[in-house]
């Protein structure tokens, strides 16, 4: 079939402006009747969903770099999404799903909007049975607020409808001011939405109650309430887009800094996480000595003679714990379970555009003080430890997306696809992973000023979440997108095939390894001394 050329796009408008009457929802409404009319969810579900689509925007490695929703307009030629969300690093297709499990790849676009963050995919083929929704001509807001549903997916999972009213013009300038960019040229004044569907991902369609599309749904992290692209807006993009369609490769830059969904699936909620690391603290603790390291045993010391009789006298000593060898730390069996609870936890808060700030800043204190333990812990936790990451990460296919807390070693890196990745081998394991070399820029809370990077053959202890198997550089490995790491104990040298010799020719020295054991004196992240 030959490729869809943007000159379909006026027609895409003509027949986007029939208006709202073309879709069940609208029977017997004008624009007038629709700008007044509560919506109801109802007709809204029947007529719009099926238009609603889910927008994965793949990177270099196959896997989902970002999540949006994106809806059909006019014959169902293009589908009207986020820019930012598309217009990342790597990505050069997307993948784009309907209600009814139906999907469809596209690695083109007719229409890429800076000034409004919009983007229109091109369909390879058309989806002329169900066709597209179309854009409002009511007013952009009501004096009191415009009634309107936002239909959009949540979590890249499944799709939602919230109610809510538009209002409030934001000036593109005030706009820029907040989030210290420069407002493109041609920028419109956005509107405020007053709705709660802040994990409705952005590109959502903001119809109204004659089921057209009034707006496109962004979130700002610099403004507290959503907001809004003004149908206008977008005719208006479209319009003067070029009659020619354009490889994804090939996006604009975004200049609005949208919040993005970057994660599949349910986030974990603040008080979830807490949970995972109390599960984390009170199962390291060594049930013998209750983490104290030692034990009180009773010692005979001598004895003595009492009225003609010989007493034993026993004193009570303290002893090191031989369960734990004195670090009041054992690694139980099935305790990786909690810490990958806890890496995926943050993760996932991290990732989430509707997180708060101090509770992100609570996950880097709580995932850094554990990443800091794991330093110096004994070499009997270490090992035990390793070995349950080992056996958890060689199921290789997954489930996916699961969570990972592990000890390994820096290797080569790579580029692949125009973005470079490092290589990392886990301590007692033969699975590899890689991750994104800017993910190892800095350790965990660490200033920008003070990071430094590791070299090869470093350690180091990460905690992220493992996304898939993928194959880069012919060699396969686990992807994981990185939460945070620390610099770890060096628990060996670097593999004999990754040996870089130095310039007189002789072997690299192998570093000494530092001794095990926490008992400096210093509370750390399981409470102890």
């Amino acid at each position: 079939m030959k490729p869809l050329s943007s000159r379909f796009l006026p027609v895409v408008l003509a027949a986007a402006a029939v208006g709202a009457c073309s879709h069940p929802a609208s029977a017997g409404q004008g624009p007038a009747a629709g700008a007044a009319a509560v919506p109801e969810l109802i007709e809204i579900h029947k007529s719009a969903t099926p238009r609603v689509c889910l927008v994965q925007a793949e990177g270099a490695l196959g896997v989902p770099e970002a999540y949006a929703t994106g809806f059909l307009l006019g014959a169902g030629k293009f589908v009207i999404t986020d820019l930012a969300s598309v217009a990342r690093p790597g990505v050069q297709k997307v993948t784009i799903r309907f209600k009814d499990g139906t999907s469809v790849e596209s690695e083109r676009f007719g229409m890429a909007d800076a000034a409004t963050g919009l983007v229109a995919v091109a369909l390879p083929e058309a989806k002329k049975d169900l066709g597209g929704l179309s854009l409002s001509t009511a007013a952009g807001a009501a004096e009191d607020g415009l009634p309107v549903v936002v239909v959009g997916w949540r979590h890249g999972e499944e799709i939602d409808l919230a109610t809510g009213r538009m209002a409030v013009n934001v000036p593109a300038s005030d706009l820029a001011e907040t989030c210290g960019v420069k407002a493109p040229a041609g920028a419109p004044a956005f509107l405020r939405l007053f709705v709660p569907a802040k994990r409705i991902a952005a590109g959502a369609p903001v119809v109204d109650a004659a089921g057209g599309v009034v707006g496109t749904m962004m979130q700002v992290p610099a403004v507290d309430d959503l907001l809004v692209v003004p149908a206008g807006a977008l005719r208006r993009a479209l319009l003067k887009a070029e009659p020619a369609l354009e490889p994804l490769r090939r996006l604009p830059e975004a200049v609005w800094p949208v919040a993005l969904q970057t994660l599949p699936g349910e986030p974990m909620s603040p008080q979830e996480f807490a949970a995972a690391v109390r599960a984390v603290k009170l199962q390291s603790r060594c049930d013998k000595c209750g983490g104290d390291g030692q034990i009180v045993v009773r010692k005979t010391v001598g004895r003595r003679r009492v009225a003609g009789i010989v007493r034993t006298i026993i004193k009570r000593v303290p002893k090191r714990c031989d369960a734990c060898g004195g670090d009041g730390l054992i690694c139980k069996d099935g305790l990786y379970e909690y810490f990958a609870r806890m890496g995926e936890g943050a993760t996932r808060l991290a990732a989430d555009p509707a997180t708060g700030a101090s509770v992100v800043e609570a996950a880097v204190t709580s995932t850094g003080g554990l990443l800091e333990a794991l330093r110096r812990v004994g070499d009997p936790y270490r090992r035990r430890l390793a070995e349950q990451a080992a056996a958890d990460l060689v199921k290789g296919t997954g489930p996916f997306p699961r969570g990972v807390v592990v000890y390994a070693q820096r290797l080569e890196m790579v580029r692949h696809a125009g973005r470079e990745y490092t290589f990392l081998r886990p301590y007692r394991s033969s699975v590899w992973l890689v991750v994104l070399a800017e993910a190892l820029e800095k350790p965990l809370g660490a200033e920008p000023e003070s990071a430094s990077t590791p070299g090869a053959g470093d350690w180091i202890v990460l905690a992220g979440l493992a996304r898939a198997s993928v194959k880069v550089a012919n060699h396969r490995a686990v992807y994981v997108n990185v939460f945070g790491w620390d610099r770890g104990p060096d628990l060996g040298p670097l593999p004999s095939f990754l040996e870089e010799p130095h310039e007189n020719g002789a072997e690299r020295p192998r570093r000494k390894r530092p001794l095990s054991g926490r008992n400096d004196g210093t509370p750390d992240f399981f409470g102890l001394e």
